[in-house]
C-alpha cells in the first residue's frame, strides 16, 4: 500500500510539473492500450470472481501514451478495487456520437458496485478524498490523478451511476 501511495504521488508531481506536456504529442492508439490495460487487469479481476469485459472499437487521440495508461488504469483498479465478489467491471472505448452532431473518442469504465452518491460526484477528484464508508485500501489520490491527465489531454472527466442505477460510470471524452 505504501509503495502504491509513493507512485501516485510520484505520477502526481510528474502531471503537476508539466513533464510530458512539452513533449511532442503522439498517435495513441486507444484501442490497443484498452486491450493493453485489460490483459493487465484480468488476473485481479479473476481473483474477485469478477466478470471484466472489454467493449473496444478503433480510436485514436493525440497525447503521451504514458500518462493515458496511468488515468485508465487508476479508474480500472478503483472499479476492481470497490466492485465486491461477483460483480462486474466493463471497460469500453471507440467513438461516440456527440450532441451536436459529430463523434468523438470515449473511454468508459462501469462497474456494478456500491456506487457513489450523487452529492459526492463533485469531491471525487480532490486529493485524498475518500468517499465515506469505503471498504477497499486507497489513498484517495487515483481520480485527482485521473483529473489531471485529462486536463492535460482536453479530455471532460464524467461521472454518472452505472446500468440500472448501481454502481459507477466513469466517462472520458476526448476533444478533437
Amino acid at each position: 500500500r505504501t509503495t502504491q501511495l509513493a507512485n501516485q504521488l510520484l505520477v502526481l508531481s510528474r502531471v503537476d510539473s508539466g513533464l510530458g506536456q512539452g513533449m511532442a504529442a503522439q498517435r495513441v492508439d486507444i484501442k490497443s492500450l484498452c486491450e493493453a490495460l485489460f490483459e493487465s487487469f484480468l488476473d485481479a479481476a479473476i481473483a474477485k470472481n469478477l466478470d471484466l469485459g472489454l467493449e473496444a472499437s478503433a480510436a485514436h487521440v493525440s497525447g503521451q501514451e504514458w500518462l493515458l495508461r496511468e488515468m485508465i488504469s487508476n479508474i480500472l483498479d478503483n472499479a476492481i478495487k470497490y466492485t465486491p465478489q461477483g460483480g462486474q467491471v466493463t471497460l469500453r472505448c471507440g467513438r461516440r456520437e456527440v450532441e451536436g452532431g459529430g463523434s468523438r473518442v470515449y473511454v468508459e469504465i462501469e462497474d456494478n458496485g456500491p456506487g457513489v452518491p450523487l452529492r459526492e460526484y463533485a469531491r471525487l477528484t480532490q486529493r485524498f478524498y475518500r468517499v465515506a464508508g469505503s471498504m477497499a485500501d486507497g489513498s484517495g489520490l487515483g481520480l485527482a490523478i485521473v483529473e489531471e491527465i485529462a486536463q492535460v489531454h482536453g479530455a471532460q472527466l464524467g461521472f454518472r451511476a452505472g446500468s440500472d442505477g448501481r454502481g459507477l460510470c466513469v466517462l472520458l471524452l476526448f476533444k478533437e
